[in-house]
């Protein structure tokens, strides 16, 4: 029940999120409106425009991740961060901690996220000293 309800709360403020980003609030506020113009929206079209590329128990983890894409200039986003931070159970309940990114970003972000710099490392000069 608790579970179902922080669903229905998360998916009202993607809506909300992406009217406020598409325009949406500064047109209100403009108008004097409160009618949400774009209500009329499935939330699974909204949700279509991020796909899931990663997903990760820890905040830390996901954290480095978007940090990798936002490096590479592609922009990411988190969902369900404060959730599984909010109590680790939660993890198992809602699937992790999401990485999402724009459908047409998701190729190169899963190629960024799978480049393996580990040998790029061993050439690094560490203060070894010199003999």
């Amino acid at each position: 029940m608790i579970v179902a309800t922080f669903v229905r709360l998360s998916e009202s403020l993607v809506r909300f999120a992406v009217w406020c980003r598409d325009g949406g609030l500064r047109a209100a506020i403009d108008n004097g409106s409160t009618e949400n113009p774009r209500a009329d929206l499935d939330l699974h079209d909204e949700m279509d425009e991020f796909v899931t590329i990663a997903t990760y128990d820890k905040s830390i983890d996901a954290h480095i991740a978007l940090g990798r894409l936002a490096a590479e200039g592609i922009e990411g986003i988190l969902f369900d961060e404060q959730m599984v931070q909010m109590d680790w159970l939660y993890s198992i309940a809602v699937g992790g901690i999401k990485l999402r990114v724009a459908r047409s970003d998701a190729n190169a972000a899963l190629r960024v996220l799978e480049t393996d710099y580990s040998q790029a490392l061993e050439d690094v000069d560490l203060g070894k000293p010199e003999n």
